[in-house]
């Protein structure tokens, strides 16, 4: 199931979220909307439900949460963006990963 996120999760949708890896958690950020979409097995689900809804695929950039280290990953195929610059699946712009990683924590974290 994929969640879209524009403030705290619910305990019933963490557990959604966390449906198909017990202990990881897929998100995808709307750097524009600022919005996070969680859950599923790959991110991008996640940006097909927030494509669905309005975003813009150029604004989407993909990471997860790993739940037992709370760890925030950057890390998606779909963040290989030649077009925009971005040529990594690793999320390489500064400001974009801080947003990724500040929603991630405000709104996943327990």
């Amino acid at each position: 199931m994929i969640i879209i996120l524009s403030s705290k999760i619910t305990p019933e949708q963490f557990e959604q979220a966390r449906e198909v890896y017990p202990d990881y958690i897929k998100t995808v950020i709307d750097v524009e909307k600022n919005i996070l979409a969680v859950g599923g097995e790959y991110h991008v689900d996640c940006e097909q439900v927030l494509i669905q809804s309005g975003s813009k695929q150029s604004n989407l950039f993909g990471g997860g949460y790993r739940i037992s280290t709370h760890e925030v990953e950057f890390m998606a195929m779909s963040n290989y963006k030649p077009a925009l610059g971005q040529t990594t699946y690793e999320i390489a712009d500064p400001e974009v990963r801080a947003r990724l990683e500040k929603l991630t924590r405000e709104f996943l974290e327990q």
